[in-house]
């Protein structure tokens, strides 16, 4: 359980950020190791930025395997100069909280942090320990730097293509303004109050709640006003409700979980046949919603809040227990044999992709590749094809494996064109393209 350490202090009465920091943490009981007390000094008054090949991540990709790396912690010795210019400046004094530990354990420290000039003026506030807040800082997240040029000319050509509106029997709703294309991202969202799940798991209610609060009302206004404007779940205080109702959950690059409010995605209906999916990306801290299918302007746009890949029965039970209400979408509505079609598919496709990775990691490539292949049309027939630029890095990879460089060359090609037509604000995958396709050029000149 969380002991309240200290309150939030104004600025300023803190004489220098360095003093709050040595006050703030000298109230802290059980006293901290030293090694807790250093990382939350840098915390508190500076955080130091990385370069992004200090600490690289990849978004997994839906056919490839999680990969999920530890950024350096921001002042450790060798790893970023401490000349580094300030990466974050909070805009209040941060709350820390520690968790009790045994003698021979080191505290866990969770913090509430505040950036109110996050993205434009959006603002983030952020409940997580000190590791996993070392890690954000050490991705570089919290600074804004300009989208890529394939994520400008995505966002300048599309024009907005949905507009939230009320939908009968549901509340609110987000609908489509104009035809948006199969694999097209039309909604980039950024959270605004982002909580670690330890953190929620080990709080006494009353504190998480005050906490959570006291994150929320540290927004910049137009933000907090989106926050409080969000529909309501079952419960009798305002942030439970809040959050039980509108939350998506998200890991970090540390592995760590955490649930994020993320204010337009959130008015987004389930369906358990939907038409649209999410990608995260840690690195940016943005969800980017993507069609499955092509969705025609008046149409409903609707995601999945459960696994895909669950039974019929477990889905309508996963939805009652966590989420409140009786689904009533169309497949469950169908024939009960649509139904079973549906679930076997599904169910073939999670094997697919587990027999693709065991064939992949065998060295059994050519038939990798065959799985590939049917994996894409299962997908197809159920209505959520794969990611055609992520396909088409799966071959390149697979046939450059086989020793097929023409085929690997062919994809690879294909799958830089199509990450340059997606236009991710995270582009890392497309960079990756590159530098396969530049490998490829170099060893066959």
């Amino acid at each position: 359980m969380h002991a309240d350490v200290f309150d939030p202090v104004s600025m300023a009465t803190v004489t220098t950020a360095a003093e709050f920091a040595r006050s703030s943490i000298a109230a802290m009981t059980p006293a901290l190791p030293l090694s807790v007390q250093l990382l939350l000094s840098l915390l508190l008054t500076k955080s130091y930025a990385s370069t992004l090949t200090q600490c690289p991540n990849k978004p997994p990709g839906r056919l490839g395997e999680d990969r999920l790396r530890t950024c350096p912690l921001p002042g450790d010795l060798g790893i970023i100069p401490e000349h580094e210019p300030t990466a974050v400046s909070w805009s209040f004094a941060p709350r820390c909280m520690a968790a009790p530990a045994k003698p021979d354990e080191v505290p866990r420290v969770d913090c509430l942090f505040t950036a109110a000039d996050f993205r434009n003026g959006h603002g983030i506030s952020v409940v997580t320990s000190t590791t996993a807040a070392s890690n954000l800082v050490g991705l570089g997240v919290f600074p804004d730097s300009p989208d890529p040029a394939a994520a400008a000319r995505r966002r300048a050509a599309g024009g907005r293509a949905y507009e939230v509106v009320d939908v009968p029997g549901k509340g609110k709703g987000v609908v489509a303004r104009r035809k948006i294309r199969k694999d097209e991202i039309f909604i980039v969202d950024y959270p605004a109050v982002l909580i670690g799940i330890d953190f929620l798991a080990d709080a006494k209610p009353h504190h998480r709640r005050r906490v959570i609060k006291q994150a929320i009302n540290q927004l910049p206004e137009r933000t907090r006003d989106r926050v409080y404007g969000l529909s309501r779940g079952d419960g009798t205080y305002e942030v439970d409700s809040i959050l039980g109702a509108n939350s998506n959950s998200v890991t970090l690059a540390d592995g760590e979980l955490h649930v994020g409010v993320f204010p337009e995605v959130a008015r987004i209906n389930h369906s358990c046949r939907p038409n649209a999916y999410y990608r995260f990306s840690q690195r940016r801290l943005a969800i980017e919603v993507v069609a499955y299918v092509p969705i025609e302007a008046g149409d409903e746009i609707l995601m999945s809040y459960v696994p895909l890949g669950l039974k019929h029965d477990e889905r309508r039970k996963y939805l009652r227990d966590n989420w409140g209400f009786e689904c009533r979408c169309s497949l469950c509505h169908a024939p009960e044999s649509e139904i079973s079609e549906s679930q076997g598919r599904r169910r073939q496709m999670n094997e697919m992709k587990q027999t693709l990775q065991d064939a992949r990691r065998d060295g059994y490539y050519k038939e990798a590749i065959t799985i590939a292949g049917d994996l894409l049309q299962f997908t197809e027939w159920e209505g959520m094809p794969l990611l055609t630029p992520e396909y088409h890095d799966t071959l390149a990879d697979l046939y450059l494996l086989k020793g097929d460089m023409a085929n690997a060359t062919r994809y690879a090609r294909m799958a830089l064109n199509g990450w340059v037509q997606f236009g991710s604000v995270d582009d890392d995958q497309l960079e990756n393209s590159r530098r396969l396709l530049q490998g490829l050029a170099n060893t066959q000149s």
